[in-house]
């Protein structure tokens, strides 16, 4: 069933189904609570994800310069990447600068920008600059981590990591100078981006644009290739067929890392969708014609909804060579949205969600009764799911790394559902 059809199943139940958008849109929210605290709940077999992550071996140069008073490195071996936004760069061989800093912006293949830091003195093209990737960010629908490994056949060897707890790391006095072939990994602090504060400011800029009716806009920050939450939402009334201008966007700061990506809802759609413009840069608040593409519904990423947040790990010891992990995952699924929108779990159990709506809304309705009846109805789907799609008994997950037989858990556990 699709979002539509779990609400008028629901409407039908409970006999009450007004052709009201605030109660279509009560009734969307239980659904939608239910349905994601139902799905990372416990281990089922449809919310895992196995996925590839990239991680890169230490670079390193020996012709690196700093300039007094800038925040930036530059070399002319151009060894700088996009993904070094966040990891960790190591100066030798400046007394007064030497130490590690953060990342702040790859700015090009000769420049990075460094977070917090301002250069005491020029220093010419001879000191020593090493990048380290020390955390690996998660995917962003990422809830929860299972297993890592290395477990592609065209690399070798073919090994699985340990997970250890982070105590274990400050009791082991685990260094984070040790490089070699990852044995081991641990869950680390999660980052979360910064979020934009001002309320975009969208104009109908006439002409014969792609947009028409009501169109609310939002924008989020891009930072170190981590997206924040949105904006507070904005709404223009545009004529037919406009040009969409949008201003009064934040001005981050030069180099400050914080650009731009703007997502639209249009009077056809209830989810907002990321529009074709590349990203906008730090010091532009504002931009014209905005478009989207005719197969937009289709061919554009949806807002994020993980509210900037993100999930990393640290592997010990840290790779001495570009690996690409073996990542599996508890999955957080996107909310439904569209009435078109389905949920990720098998069709035969979509009525699991309409009888535990049913549960709530009847509680709404002071009939306690009949809201006892579809909490039995809705405990007895949730008993055919156990035993149809859980991997283990019930319990408490325990984390640990790929190796065993079962699908995605194992004895000494990644993740294992505790009894």
């Amino acid at each position: 069933m699709n979002l539509q059809e779990l609400r008028e199943m629901v409407g039908s139940i409970v006999d009450y189904d007004p052709d009201v958008q605030t109660y279509r849109d009560e009734v969307t929210r239980v659904i939608n609570e239910l349905y994601l605290d139902f799905f990372v709940d416990k281990p089922w077999k449809f919310a895992v994800k196995t996925t590839g992550v990239p991680v890169y071996k230490d670079v390193s140069v020996t012709n690196g310069a700093l300039s007094s008073g800038a925040s930036t490195i530059t070399s002319t071996s151009n060894p700088f990447r996009s993904w070094m936004s966040g990891a960790v760069v190591e100066i030798s061989g400046s007394p007064s600068d030497d130490g590690e800093y953060e990342i702040e912006k790859f700015g090009a293949v000769g420049t990075i920008y460094l977070k917090g830091f301002i250069a005491a003195s020029t220093t010419a093209a001879i000191l020593t600059i090493t990048v380290k990737q020390r955390y690996v960010d998660m995917p962003k629908d990422c809830a929860e981590v299972v297993a890592v490994g290395l477990r592609n056949p065209t690399q070798t060897p073919t090994t699985s990591f340990d997970y250890l707890p982070r105590y274990r790391d400050e009791q082991y006095g685990l260094l984070l100078s040790a490089q070699g072939q990852p044995t081991d990994w641990l869950t680390y602090d999660d980052e979360t981006v910064l979020s934009p504060v001002l309320t975009p400011v969208p104009v109908d800029g006439g002409g014969s644009g792609t947009f028409a009716g009501e169109t609310h806009v939002k924008y989020t920050f891009i930072y170190q290739n981590r997206e924040s939450a949105a904006s507070p939402d904005s709404l223009v009334t545009l004529a037919a067929t406009s040009d969409l201008n949008l201003g009064s966007m934040q001005n981050t700061g030069a180099n400050s890392g914080y650009e731009k990506r703007i997502y639209i809802r249009t009077a056809e759609t209830m989810a907002y969708y990321h529009v074709s413009q590349a990203d906008v840069a730090e010091t532009t608040v504002s931009i014209t014609n905005i478009t989207l593409p005719a197969q937009y519904l289709i061919s554009q990423t949806r807002l994020p909804e993980n509210s900037g947040n993100y999930k990393r790990i640290r592997l010990y010891p840290r790779q001495d060579t570009d690996y690409d992990v073996s990542l599996r995952y508890i999955y957080q699924p996107p909310r439904l949205i569209e009435n078109t929108d389905v949920p990720e779990f098998p069709p035969s159990h979509h009525r699991y969600l309409v009888y535990r709506a049913c549960q709530e809304l009847f509680v709404k309705h002071d009939n306690l009764s009949h809201s006892e009846v579809y909490k039995r109805k809705a405990d007895i789907e949730l008993l055919r799911l156990e035993n149809n799609y859980l991997s283990a008994g019930s319990g408490a997950w325990e984390m640990g790394s790929f190796t065993g037989s079962d699908d995605f858990l194992r004895t000494t556990s990644p993740l294992t559902w505790l009894g």
